[in-house]
């Protein structure tokens, strides 16, 4: 599978090896930029698939837009790097990083390297999904449980009673349960 990757770097030498190595995977590197700004105006003109980091020192200029890329835009990251404290693994990690690589630049493993980063960033990406989708059913029941106890309080229903209605209206209307009990909650807000 061909992907579009974008090479960040700080060493020109490193780069070019770095870019025949995933030119000779089958990968296309749509552009090269530098840390801060320009990484993120990159990402959005280019799209890539992929980001393939060489930094020596990944530093606060670096993980920064990493930070940013994996809140609105995130994508796997590849990091090559001389760095092996803890404490940067950990913060390199926190920003997004899929593979942290230290010492491991060896064009032949780059193919393999590339996998693991591919295979964990879906993982993590179904792990959001799974956590996103979670929350959102449990505010959604929240609500429900709220607006059963305003039509138990109003309307004088039983629990079962007052689920029905929720129901009902739900399906009447071609709604979600939620839905409806959002607006059961701010009717009810409205009215008091």
């Amino acid at each position: 599978m061909q992907l579009k990757a974008l090479l960040v770097n700080d060493d020109l030498e490193r780069s070019a090896l770095l870019r025949q190595s995933l030119q000779a995977c089958g990968h296309d590197v749509v552009a090269s930029a530098v840390t801060g700004s320009e990484l993120l105006a990159a990402v959005g003109t280019h799209t890539p698939d992929l980001l393939v980091i060489d930094s020596d020192v990944p530093g606060e200029l670096l993980l920064t837009p990493l930070r940013e890329l994996s809140l609105h835009s995130p994508l796997p990251v590849v990091l090559f790097t001389r760095e092996n404290s803890p404490e940067v693994i950990h913060r390199a990690l926190r920003a997004g990083v899929s593979a942290y690589v230290v010492d491991g630049f060896q064009p032949t493993r780059v193919a393999s390297i590339l996998q693991v980063a591919l295979v964990r960033f879906g993982e993590t990406e179904r792990l959001r999904r799974e956590l996103a989708e979670s929350r959102a059913s449990l505010v959604e029941r929240k609500a429900v449980e709220r607006a059963k106890g305003i039509l138990m309080k109003q309307r004088g229903f039983d629990e079962p009673q007052a689920y029905h209605a929720l129901r009902k209206m739900a399906m009447d209307r071609n709604l979600r349960i939620g839905e409806v009990a959002e607006n059961v909650i701010a009717v009810s807000e409205l009215l008091n």
